[in-house]
Order: structure tokens, then C-alpha cells, then sequence
């Protein structure tokens, strides 16, 4: 059943896209997301490779939030798992906030964290956790194991994430208090209740592990999210395909009360060759001044076996005007070599009606001197790109005939088009007709 939460978030409904499929800096997964809307950036956090570093040793992406292109990175020693991080910007520079040593390491290995810091993003920068000055450092009382701190842009504060006597709780700060030092909590420190990380009866194609694991949270006005996954139990299932890795669920629960506001599968994104959740964040868009709700997913990287890729999705808080939300308003797609412009230029955007969110295409395409096999066409945003295959039959120049085509956006954004020949050149593609489908 629907619910709609105090901050507009509904966790069953529609979503929307903020990047697709983007390339990091190094192989493994990415960890934890967070964005700098001012200047325009979104920052990724992957644990390096245990079997080439240390444990404990993380890069640091950051990338263009309009073009997807990663435009820096940073090497972090010593500083953890990447359970959660914050980015505040101030003026032109974006200072971070992560997880850092000294270290929990777990019987298998895996370092986290047991601290909190705050540094300025520097491309190219080797910063060592070690080196950091403790004053510069924060653990929260009674903490025994891993932390991670997330921001809250719209209320201004800075939720801190920690384990004592074996439970998980978050405790809040005035973020530009703890940035000066002051550790002041805000309001109640919220502890997850007993029985809370047990997998949900859901339905299920492969047996799922029992307990649920934490993969990230973010907190916006009086609502925690708290971002978990079950995978397929192996030790049941020997057989089951590694691509297939497990069902998303996302939680709610209200700072005030303590008691869970909604728990629902995460539908978004569904169709990523390999499907692992990472990372929650909150933000406000610069171009629509809408609050959202971003949810990470890895993936692997096409043509690898180990490297892994992010795709960042996003709840919307506005309701729907007329019954419809605007979840990407038109964007201009880019065109290829050859293919040009008609009266009105190819554009795309996203809506949601009725729950069921589309990709609305307008414009026209020529083609000189003419497609004459299947091609390539143009590439969207990364705003408009599917995760499973979107395609509609729409109207072309008339040969005998012969005046419908297809066109297929794919989950790289390639827009293609289907239907020429030799003897049956494509000169033009009127895309005003296309609403389909987008997942």
C-alpha cells in the first residue's frame, strides 16, 4: 500500500534518473554517494581492492552531475568501508565528510571506519587517515565499531551512524557546528528496533539470505531512510546465477516516534546486469529546487568480468500537477555524425503518469545521405536512459510503401534505429509520436 511520507517521499512510487552507468576511477564497487549541487558535482566513494592495498583504502570519485564524465578522483589510506559520506559545498570547493581510522577490522577481513572527519576535495590528492590530527576527528560516545556520517541539506545537519553494545544507531548534528567542533547532539539519538534486519517474506525467484544487509542511509526533516539488501543464499541455492545478486529494500522511520514509517522493494533501475544497492543521499536540485531522495546501484562494467559502474536514481517529493510529475524536463538529445536537426530538434524528457513513468520523445531527425542499415542515431541524457530496452514504432520518409521504422533507446543512452536498407534509405524520423515505457 502507498504511503507518502512528511516529506513528499512515497518509497513504492515513481523514480527518476541522475546517472547511468558511469564509469569510476577503479575496479570495485562504489560504496557510498553524496552530491554537490552548487558545483554541480556528485561524489562516489569504492573501497580499493583488499588483494592489491591495504584494507581500509578507498578512492574517491567525483563527477560531472550533467555530463556523467568523472572529472577527479582521490586516493583516501586507512579511512574504512565507505558505509555513508556528506558533501557541503563552500564556495567554489566541496568539503567532505567520511568515515576514517582507527580502524574495525571484522573476522573477514573488512576494514570500517571508527571515526568521523571532514576534508576539502583535492583531484589527484593522496590523503592518509593517519596523518589527520585527532581534533580533527570524531567518535561518537560509546561507539565499538563502524560509523558513517550523511548531510541533510534542506535542515542543516549531520547524521552520524555507529554501533554500541551491539545495535546501529544514528545520533544528529547542526552540520556547520560539527564542522567548527561542536558535537552538540540535536534531538534524539534514533536506535534501529530488535528484528529489524530480518529479510521480509517477499516474493522471491531464489531463496534469500535471513538477515538483511546495511548498505546505507540518509536522513532528511524528521524521516531516516535506511537502505538494506538480501541476497540469494548461495548455501541454499549452489547454482543460483551471480548476476542475479538480490532483492533492494528501503525503510523509513520517524526521528520522533522511533517506530517505522514504510518498507518497500526498490523497483528502480531493475534492470542492471548485476543489480547490488549502494549508497543513499539527499539533495536539493538546482534546477527545480525539488528535494530528492538518491539511491545508488553498482553494476558490472560491459565487457568486464570484475569492474563495476554507478547508476544513481531518485525519489521525487512534489506531487503530481494534473496527474502528471515531471521527473526530467525536455533535454536535448546528442545527435551522431550525419544525423541532423529537422523543423523541431530531437528532445526527451520523463513523466509519471498514474505510476507508470514514460519516455516522451519530440522532434525530427534527418539523415544525409541516408541511413541505409541499422545505426545509431543520437544518445540521450543520462536523465532519459533506461535500464531495460525502450522502444516504439514511429513515422519515416514513405518508399513504396514503406513509412514506419523503429527506434530503441538502450541502457547506454544510444538511441538507434531499425528498419533501413540498401534499397530503403532512411532520410528522415519524426519522433513526436513517442511515449513508452521507461524502467
Amino acid at each position: 500500500m502507498a504511503y507518502t511520507d512528511t516529506n513528499g517521499i512515497d518509497l513504492s512510487g515513481v523514480t527518476g534518473r541522475l546517472l547511468q552507468t558511469v564509469d569510476l576511477v577503479k575496479n570495485p564497487a562504489p560504496q557510498a554517494i553524496a552530491t554537490d549541487t552548487v558545483n554541480g558535482h556528485v561524489f562516489v566513494l569504492q573501497v580499493e581492492s583488499s588483494a592489491t592495498a591495504s584494507a581500509g583504502n578507498m578512492y574517491l570519485n567525483r563527477i560531472d552531475r550533467q555530463t556523467g564524465v568523472r572529472t577527479g578522483s582521490m586516493q583516501l589510506k586507512g579511512f574504512g568501508h565507505g558505509l555513508a559520506m556528506g558533501v557541503e559545498p563552500v564556495g567554489a570547493d566541496s568539503h567532505v565528510w567520511t568515515e576514517v581510522g582507527p580502524l574495525h577490522v571484522t573476522s573477514g577481513g573488512t576494514a570500517f571506519g571508527k571515526a568521523v572527519t571532514r576534508f576539502r576535495f583535492e583531484d589527484g590528492a593522496v590523503l592518509d587517515g593517519a596523518a589527520i590530527p585527532q581534533e580533527r576527528k570524531f567518535t561518537a560516545p560509546g561507539s565499538t565499531a563502524g560509523t558513517g556520517p550523511s548531510t541533510d541539506p534542506v535542515n542543516g545537519l549531520l547524521t552520524v551512524m555507529y554501533h554500541q553494545g551491539g545495535e546501529r544507531r544514528f545520533t544528529r548534528y547542526d552540520l556547520t557546528g560539527a564542522a567548527a567542533g561542536d558535537w552538540a547532539p540535536v534531538g534524539p539519538t534514533f536506535t534501529v528496533p530488535a528484528g529489524e534486519d530480518t529479510t521480509p517474506a517477499v516474493p522471491s525467484p531464489y531463496p534469500l539470505e535471513p538477515k538483511l544487509t546495511f548498505q546505507g542511509f540518509a536522513s532528511l526533516g524528521d524521516v531516516l531512510y535506511v537502505y538494506q539488501w538480501a541476497p540469494y543464499d548461495k548455501d541454499k541455492d549452489p547454482a543460483l546465477p551471480s548476476e542475479f545478486p538480490g532483492i533492494t529494500f528501503l525503510t523509513s522511520y520517524s526521528w520522533t516516534t522511533g517506530q517505522r514509517l514504510d518498507r518497500q522493494v526498490v523497483t528502480g533501475a531493475d534492470g542492471l546486469t548485476r543489480r547490488e544497492p549502494e549508497g543513499l543521499a539527499v539533495e536539493v536540485d538546482p534546477a527545480t529546487g525539488e528535494t530528492r531522495l538518491l539511491f545508488g546501484f553498482s553494476n558490472t562494467t560491459p565487457g568486464s568480468e570484475f569492474a563495476r559502474d554507478v547508476t544513481i536514481g531518485w525519489y521525487p517529493t512534489r506531487p503530481a500537477v494534473d496527474g502528471i510529475k515531471v521527473l526530467s524536463d525536455w533535454e536535448d538529445l546528442v545527435l551522431e555524425a550525419g544525423t541532423a536537426p529537422g523543423a523541431q530538434r530531437p528532445r526527451g524528457r520523463l513523466i509519471a503518469m498514474a505510476g507508470t513513468t514514460h519516455l516522451q520523445l519530440r522532434g525530427t531527425l534527418t539523415c544525409f545521405p541516408g541511413l541505409t542499415a541499422d545505426g545509431k542515431v543520437a544518445t540521450l541524457p543520462h536523465r532519459l536512459r533506461p535500464t531495460r530496452p525502450a522502444r516504439q514504432n514511429v513515422p519515416r520518409n514513405n518508399f513504396h510503401g514503406r513509412c514506419v521504422c523503429r527506434v530503441e533507446a538502450d541502457v547506454h543512452g544510444a538511441l538507434w534505429a531499425y528498419g533501413a536498407t540498401a534499397d530503403n534509405a532512411i532520410t528522415w524520423i519524426d519522433l513526436d509520436g513517442v511515449s513508452v515505457a521507461w524502467r
